[in-house]
């Protein structure tokens, strides 16, 4: 028995041990695998980031390959002209330059203008005029520009009170059409005037200036035009809107700036409430002198990059920062007559054209950034990840950032994992509290342990000594004839000698159920027995058992009908020994001369047998110790009653093991009752 306590301690031991280990250990091995998997998924992290804005630095080269495509079909479908458009969203800026190095789209700003048709002030003598006649000559057309600036002051009146200044005017423009030197300038002036005074003769004005001076301009304006669009005032609007449209058509061959000028003075005097078409008009005239001065802008800005374009043109595209514009890039290519096409774009219409994919939404509210290589992002962006935009485009990079005040992805990617280790580590440290709470009980439980055997060593010697002193005692009395002639006192020796010695075996008995139960070798032998009998077989082997002369309880049994007719399937000698111990602990700790009551009874399910007596009670703490092995409780000790504290353990394990159950229940002061439950045979219909 001794063996198997050890065994359970060293059990005990082990199990604490192996409570603290497994989860320090566990502890050990999680974080290794942890910083292991962090720096893994941070990795992956940053890989997929990677091929991200890899992918989108992809779609934009495709971008612009398609873009210059566009433009190829769009140069080859003009055959020299660039009145065809691309259709690629970042061809909306595209330039041509041909096999001799000229840009042929947009149209270049020339570095001067015609102004062919101003008067001319130069010396009007030619070579062998006498010096009076030409400074005659000289005076005569000075003269003339005098009276012609007074006329153009004239005309310039406005106001109902104008009438005379106007009527002045057209005689003085009258009197100087007849010179070649200010004829198409007053003939013009003579026409104006006509129509500010409603007079008829305006129109026949208009087409004698067309038909004597048609080679003219005025400032680079041809004749023809100003007569068109001096007949189309007064039509009105449409009339106006068809010159315009003429002037588009470049019917004129007007210089680019000179042909803004025409443009902005037509949509100038398209003043008024204008009908729906005549605005849808006027709304593409717009449009088109805007395109136009882009045209003319691009072409400008395009001017010094011309000859580094030209120079390092080749079959694959490549791009460059443009010269005036570094925020502009410009992109090119040869074509295969020898001449080179291309685009000018900036880093917003490359963020558009790159567009967004699913798999770019690498962070909350992360979007694709173009920038110069070696700039940084402005301050209220993170830069999550950064790369190349590629070979020909060696001056950009592309980034992938979001707001600062957005979660950064990779301390996302570390928080989830953190989440999931305090949790693995909040559960391993929990079992590690376990663990320490366990080692901790088994610690107290060894040291019980082993109190509780030096107890119960000491218990059952003096258990085993007291009987075997009273018989050792009077054997020797009745060796030694102290009873002869007495045969009552005889018989009492007798007596005494045969119940210590029932006592020794029922103590012994005890202690071989107790190893055999440990050990796991304890067989039982059922039969079918009534319990009712069970009951008063047990109070009869207890009153068997008690000493005759020492104080003894009056035991009460109260057997129902219905336990009279349950029968159990048990071990009888298992059940009466049972019963046996908790007469004999009522008996002792009952009190003296105080009733034990012991009850029968039975229901439909099973049957019982129950123990009271009318003691001190059982603490609601101790009610739950009283069944362990060699336990006492504090006031057994005090009363100074004698016990192995084997007794209720073996109660215990018997009935469980025949398929019942020990109950106690007990308040201080009213005593403590056991009941004994066990299952019902159930007769078979």
């Amino acid at each position: 028995m001794l063996f198997m306590v050890r065994s359970r301690r060293a059990w005990i031991y082990i199990l604490s041990v192996a409570a603290l280990l497994v989860p320090a250990g566990g502890i050990a091995y999680l974080g290794a695998v942890s910083y292991r998997d962090e720096r893994g998924a941070i990795a992956a992290q940053d890989e997929r980031q990677r091929q991200a804005a890899t992918g989108i630095a992809d779609r934009i080269n495709r971008a612009i390959g398609g873009a210059l495509d566009s433009v190829e079909s769009a140069t080859t479908l003009a055959q020299g002209t660039n009145r065809t458009t691309p259709s690629a969203p970042l061809a909306r800026y595209w330039f041509w330059i041909d096999a001799d190095g000229q840009m042929r789209a947009p149209h270049a700003v020339p570095g001067s203008v015609d102004l062919g048709g101003a008067l001319d002030r130069t010396a009007p003598c030619a070579q062998g005029t006498p010096l009076e006649d030409c400074v005659r000559e000289l005076a005569t057309r000075q003269t003339r520009v005098a009276r012609l600036q007074a006329a153009q002051r004239a005309e310039a009146c406005r106001g109902d009170a104008c009438g005379e200044k106007w009527t002045e005017a057209k005689r003085q423009y009258t009197s100087l059409v007849q010179f070649d030197d200010t004829g198409h300038i007053a003939q013009l002036g003579l026409a104006r005037t006509l129509q500010l005074l409603g007079d008829s003769r305006a129109p026949a004005a208009l087409a004698e200036l067309e038909k004597r001076f048609a080679d003219r301009t005025f400032e680079g304006v041809p004749v023809t035009l100003v007569v068109a669009m001096l007949r189309a005032q007064p039509a009105g609007a449409d009339a106006l809107l068809d010159v315009a449209d003429s002037v588009l058509d470049d019917k004129y061959s007007l210089d680019p700036i000179v042909r803004l000028g025409v443009l902005a003075r037509i949509r100038g005097r398209l003043a008024g409430t204008l009908s729906e078409p005549q605005a849808r008009r006027r709304a593409e005239l717009d449009e088109r002198v805007s395109l136009i001065r882009s045209e003319a802008r691009a072409a400008a800005g395009l001017a010094d990059d011309v000859p580094e374009i030209v120079r390092t043109a080749g079959a694959t595209w490549r791009g460059r920062a443009a010269t005036h514009v570094p925020q502009r890039t410009v992109i090119y290519r040869r074509r295969a007559d020898g001449g080179v096409i291309g685009i000018s774009v900036d880093a917003p219409m490359l963020e558009e054209a790159a567009g967004q994919e699913p798999r770019d939404v690498v962070a909350k509210n992360a979007r694709a950034l173009v920038m110069p290589s070696g700039a940084a992002v402005v301050p209220e962006l993170r830069r999550i990840v950064q790369v190349p935009l590629g070979e020909a485009l060696p001056h950009l990079t592309l980034a992938i950032v979001n707001p600062i005040a957005d979660p950064d992805p990779r301390d996302e990617v570390i928080r989830e994992r953190s989440k999931r280790h305090i949790m693995y580590t909040s559960a391993l440290a929990v079992a590690l509290g376990l663990g320490l709470l366990l080692m901790i009980r088994g610690a107290a439980r060894a040291r019980e342990l082993a109190q509780l055997k030096s107890d119960f060593v000491s218990t059952v010697s003096h258990e085993l000594k007291t009987p075997l002193t009273s018989i050792r005692m009077f054997a020797e009395m009745l060796e030694q004839g102290v009873a002869q002639g007495d045969p009552a006192k005889m018989a009492r020796y007798h007596g005494v000698i045969v119940q210590e010695s029932q006592r020794l075996g029922l103590l012994i008995a005890n202690l071989l159920d107790y190893a055999q139960i440990e050990k796991g070798t304890r067989r039982y032998t059922p039969s079918r027995q009534d319990l009712a009998g069970l009951a008063r077989l047990a109070v009869t082997t207890f009153e068997t058992l008690r000493d005759p002369d020492g104080e003894r309880n009056s035991i009460e049994v109260e057997v129902s009908p219905e336990s009279m007719r349950a029968d159990v399937e048990v071990d009888r000698d298992v059940v009466v020994q049972a019963v046996l111990n908790l007469l004999a602990n009522a008996a002792k700790y009952g009190g003296a001369e105080k009733p034990i009551e012991v009850a029968a009874g039975a229901d439909a399910t099973g049957g019982w047998i129950s123990v009271r007596d009318h003691g001190p009670g059982i603490p609601p703490v101790e009610q739950a110790r009283i069944f362990r092995e060699f336990y006492r409780s504090p006031e057994a000790y005090r009363s100074g009653v004698e016990g192995t504290g084997l007794g209720l353990a073996l109660v215990k394990r018997h009935i469980e093991a025949l398929g019942g159950t020990v109950e106690v229940a007990s308040e201080l002061g009213q005593g403590a009752t056991f009941t004994i439950r066990l299952p019902r045979v159930q007769e078979q219909p």
